[in-house]
């Protein structure tokens, strides 16, 4: 088919001390919840028609550092293997939102147009940076360069969900931030859902739970079951944060 593409996820950074309790709303007591998993960062990446697709630009390994996560291997080295060139050069980047893991690197990608939720921006500019709680999920410079970008011409902001053309729709479900979106896409599996932070981890699509940082539980809920049925599949929704998904440094999904 015309119309379908190949997903890769490219695995930038790790952090192990993480427990199945701590990645799920309301934790989960005993030995279960205290199995550790980890937290893998990601970069996906859809090469099909219009593409390629760059979900997100990920952190740099100094954002990274002083957080306390390690960088396995910096974004445009993953970006290189697949053959897209660092600077963006006919790449089109899909932010999904705008926390500090998702929308850093600002030497990355210069050139690239990039789909953003206008609400993403809105909120991440005001009461994301304002409230002590969710500013921590936030770099205030990351929102600065995306003002540029803004002013630049170089960002198409959208007003919920959007086809992008054949095989490939982007859809705003909040939640974790309030203009969080996940992409539909045709593969040769049939439609899968790239599920970012609506899906942190395939725990919370099993057992319909959230991610604990959120911005609104309701909507995260909501993203979870919009995630499921939008796949054909529960097992063609990509988790944005499981370590599972990649085997090796990038990883074919598709």
């Amino acid at each position: 088919m015309t119309d379908t593409y190949e997903v890769f996820a490219i695995r930038y950074g790790y952090l192990a001390e993480r427990t199945l309790s701590q990645v799920l709303i309301g934790g989960l007591a005993g030995d279960e919840g205290a199995k550790q998993v980890g937290v893998a960062y990601h970069v996906f990446v859809l090469k099909g028609p219009g593409g390629p697709f760059v979900f997100d630009t990920g952190a740099s390994e100094a954002a990274m550092a002083a957080r306390g996560r390690r960088v396995t291997q910096p974004v445009a080295e993953g970006l290189r293997a697949l053959g897209i060139a660092p600077d963006g050069t006919g790449v089109s980047i899909v932010q999904t939102h705008l926390h500090w893991d998702h929308a850093g690197n600002p030497d990355l990608l210069e050139s690239a147009r990039v789909h953003l939720q206008r609400r993403e921006m809105a909120y991440a500019a005001t009461l994301g940076l304002a409230d002590p709680w969710l500013r921590a999920g936030y770099d205030a410079g990351d929102i600065g360069r995306m003002a540029q970008r803004i002013a630049a011409g170089q960002v198409v902001l959208h007003d919920g969900d959007v086809r992008l053309g054949p095989g490939l729709s982007l859809h705003h479900v909040g939640g974790h931030t309030d203009g969080l979106m996940l992409a539909r896409v045709r593969t040769r599996r049939g439609w899968m859902v790239v599920a970012g932070d609506a899906v942190a981890y395939r725990e919370n699509l099993a057992r319909r739970t959230p991610f604990p940082h959120l911005f609104h539980v309701g909507d995260a809920l909501a993203a979870l079951d919009r995630a499921r049925a939008l796949a054909d599949d529960a097992s063609l929704v990509v988790p944005g944060h499981d370590p599972s998904i990649t085997p090796e440094p990038v990883s074919r999904l598709d």
